[in-house]
C-alpha cells in the first residue's frame, strides 16, 4: 500500500532535506545555484524550530534553549517534485540579545545584513517575530533593510529592484 503524501514518508512538499554547508563570511556562501529561502528573527525566536518541522525532521537544524547558538548561516538543500526543482533553506543567526562575546555578535548580525542586501539568489524571507515580546526596535531595522531591498512585508512579490538590478 502506498504512503500518503505528508505521511511518515515526509512532507508533501519535500523529497529530501540535507545540510549542505555553514558560512561565517561571504566568501563561505555557496555558489548561487538555486533559489535561497531564509529563515529570520531575532535570538531563539524558533527559526530551526520552523525549519525542522517544515522538513519533518527533528534534528534537521540545531536548535538549543541558550540564544544565540546559530552562529553561521546554515544551508540545507531542498528537493521536491512540488518545488519544480530545488532550493537552499537557510537558517540564520538571530539578532539582539545573545550568550557570547560582543564581537562574535557584531560579526553574525553583519553577516546577516550583508547577506539580507546583496544576496542575488534570496527570492523569500521569512522574518519571524517573536509574539510574547511584539515588534522591537532590531526587528523594525531588518524589516527597514528587507524593504529597501525590495521585500515587503506579507508579501510574496519584491515590488522594486535594488539598485544594482537585482531582485
Amino acid at each position: 500500500m502506498a504512503k500518503e503524501k505528508g505521511s511518515a514518508a515526509g512532507p508533501p512538499w519535500a523529497v529530501e532535506c540535507t545540510f549542505l554547508t555553514s558560512a561565517v563570511s561571504a566568501n563561505d556562501l555557496p555558489a548561487a545555484g538555486f533559489p535561497e529561502v531564509a529563515f529570520a528573527g531575532r535570538s531563539n525566536v524558533g527559526k530551526s524550530t520552523l525549519l525542522n518541522a517544515l522538513v519533518e525532521r527533528k534534528k534537521m537544524a540545531k536548535t538549543s534553549n541558550t540564544p544565540g547558538r546559530t552562529r553561521m548561516l546554515n544551508y540545507f538543500h531542498l528537493t521536491g517534485d512540488s518545488l519544480g526543482g530545488e532550493c537552499y533553506l537557510v537558517d540564520m543567526p538571530g539578532y539582539g540579545y545573545a550568550r557570547a562575546a560582543k564581537g562574535q555578535v557584531r560579526r553574525w548580525t553583519g553577516l546577516i545584513k550583508d547577506y539580507m542586501r546583496g544576496r542575488a539568489p534570496l527570492r523569500r524571507l521569512f522574518l519571524l517575530i517573536d509574539a510574547r515580546r511584539g515588534l522591537m526596535k532590531s526587528d523594525r531595522e531588518i524589516l527597514e533593510l528587507l524593504q529597501g531591498r525590495g521585500f515587503h512585508p506579507g508579501s510574496g512579490d519584491q515590488s522594486r529592484q535594488t539598485e544594482s538590478g537585482r531582485a
